[in-house]
């Protein structure tokens, strides 16, 4: 069956959604699992990268943008604009939406992670993604997230 993980973040913290997808890239890497993280524009894209490449004092997560992306990279980060069938033939393991909306190519995941942040528009926006997936049959789980 397929899954949906809702991350709520319960704490303002600056860039809040792009260090919780940096902390779920990190673990899935380890884990060699690969990751496809979607954003809502280009600018949080570029906020993203660089949060990524400074993920903590001794290490960052290894990645690329969509249209850099080398096949061997697990984890790509970029717009759902950017996302092409061929992007889709790589076979990620995990999709980390870190956007308003749903993917349209969220069907190709059988693992979603969902991040919220702590504002209400945040969590309005999470509300109405969290009953298209129930309506769609996916299995659904909340996690409370302090960063």
């Amino acid at each position: 069956m397929k899954q949906v993980d809702f991350y709520l973040i319960s704490n303002h913290v600056n860039q809040a959604k792009f260090k919780l997808a940096g902390r779920l890239a990190n673990k899935l890497q380890r884990l060699d699992k690969r990751a496809l993280i979607v954003t809502e524009s280009s600018a949080d894209t570029a906020a993203l990268d660089s949060i990524l490449w400074s993920f903590s004092d001794t290490s960052f997560v290894a990645h690329d943008k969509l249209e850099e992306a080398k096949p061997l990279s697990a984890v790509h980060i970029g717009g759902q604009n950017d996302v092409t069938p061929t992007v889709l033939e790589r076979q990620y393991d995990v999709l980390i939406n870190v956007g308003t909306t749903i993917p349209l190519f969220s069907h190709h995941f059988a693992r979603i992670a969902e991040i919220v942040d702590a504002d209400d528009d945040a969590k309005q926006a999470a509300r109405a993604r969290y009953k298209r997936y129930q309506s769609e049959g996916f299995e659904l789980k909340t996690h409370t997230i302090e960063l």
